[in-house]
């Protein structure tokens, strides 16, 4: 059983087949957020007429994040009580027809709609998938946590081409890449029908109905927080910053970014063993100061490698600490409310997002495309040297008493 300093969800040793279909669980962020975005140019072009266009175009692209925050936490007590399959399956089905829905829709309205429906069964599929690695034994875990994602990083590179030649016949044909979800049900299938739900006897002592919002499970939320945007970063600004230095042709620009997403990849694969070595605080401190060092040198380097060096580094560390969220708030959360805290962390993370396009805004029009950089590192190394301090302070207590 696990549980924070109490047993409420029953530890499972998970087949083959049932851990491919937790993991597969992975694939689908990328795929639910992300993909849509290379048709949106051309959305708005085939709906120009229509009023309010550019607004609901952008609501298009962001309104599944939206939603996913939103609906994260409640899957994570749905999770609780019914167990991860019978979370996860109707919202793959569910996830598979409001996904392709668009593909037979011709109004922006209703396409707005199916948007906000598949954010919502998104936060099912990734939210239970993550309990259900939370309920592996210990000695998994953290490289599971670590592979989920991995499989989203991999979907990232072998996607959005798939999507590019679809979008070749119009902007409809692509989302029919949301039916992959359906391929999916038989493997998670195989899952344990408890896997992830809370033993209800523990659920009812003391301990289970502690607060999921104590300060450390505070901290980790400003972590999720600024984790959430620092995606973006490398995607949306490092082709800007170069832009600035001279650099006009795309094959250059996508250059940093496409080897920032090999990284990435490469380090989601390697947490479990950083997790094993550096222990909970240990990757949380490491993550936000190689995150904000590798920002401070892309934002001040003219030098091109150096800063194609700094954006991989950057995407490395992001990568490494979207799994290093879950794994910690399974660890902050009281018992029994494990697969909450991971819903709640992750919603913050995503949901967090929509602010980025706002706040990069303000800063680019406040200073520059540097500043933007500079602004996360800044973030990055202050939290990075408060845990630090945070551990600090906490052993100077203990050496007291």
């Amino acid at each position: 059983m696990i549980g924070s300093g109490d047993s409420a969800i029953r530890v499972m040793k998970l087949s083959a087949g049932a851990q491919s279909g937790l993991l597969a669980c992975g694939l689908f962020t990328t795929i639910g957020l992300f993909s849509p975005g290379l048709v949106l140019p051309q959305i708005e072009k085939s709906f120009a007429g229509t009023p309010h266009v550019e607004l609901l175009v952008q609501l298009i692209g962001a309104i599944a994040s939206f939603s996913f925050a939103v609906g994260a936490p409640l899957a994570g007590a749905l999770t609780a009580r019914m167990g991860c399959r019978r979370v996860i399956l109707p919202s793959l089905i569910l996830f598979a027809i409001a996904g392709t829905a668009p593909a037979l829709l011709d109004n922006l309205w209703t396409i707005l709609a199916t948007r906000v429906i598949l954010g919502l069964s998104l936060s099912g599929i990734f939210t239970a998938g993550l309990a259900g690695i939370g309920a592996m034994p210990a000695s998994s875990r953290a490289r599971m946590f670590g592979w989920y994602s991995m499989v989203g990083g991999a979907a990232a590179i072998l996607l959005f081409p798939v999507v590019g030649v679809l979008a070749r016949y119009g902007w409809h044909l692509p989302f029919v890449v949301h039916l992959l979800a359906a391929a999916v049900v038989p493997l998670v299938a195989l899952l344990p029908r408890s896997l992830g739900q809370v033993d209800q006897g523990s659920a009812a002592e003391p301990q289970a109905s502690g607060s999921l919002l104590r300060p450390a499970m505070i901290g980790l939320l400003s972590m999720s927080v600024l984790v959430g945007m620092a995606m973006f970063i490398g995607p949306m600004y490092a082709p800007l910053y170069l832009s600035t230095l001279g650099i006009s042709d795309t094959r250059l620009l996508a250059v940093p970014v496409t080897l920032g997403s090999i990284g990435a990849v490469m380090a989601s694969a390697g947490y479990g063993f950083l997790h094993r070595k550096l222990g909970i605080s240990g990757v949380s401190v490491a993550g936000m100061l190689t995150m904000g060092f590798a920002l401070a040198v892309a934002g001040t380097s003219a030098i091109i490698p150096l800063f194609t060096i700094a954006i991989i580094v950057h995407s490395a560390t992001v990568a490494l600490l979207a799994p290093h969220v879950s794994a910690t708030a399974l660890a902050l959360s009281p018992a029994g409310k494990g697969s909450q805290a991971m819903g709640l962390a992750n919603g913050v993370m995503f949901g967090s997002q929509l602010l980025f396009p706002f706040l990069s805004s303000w800063i680019r029009a406040e200073t520059s495309v540097t500043g933007v950089f500079l602004a996360f590192a800044a973030a990055a190394l202050l939290i990075g040297f408060a845990i630090v301090l945070q551990r600090s302070m906490m052993q100077r207590g203990a050496v007291a008493v």
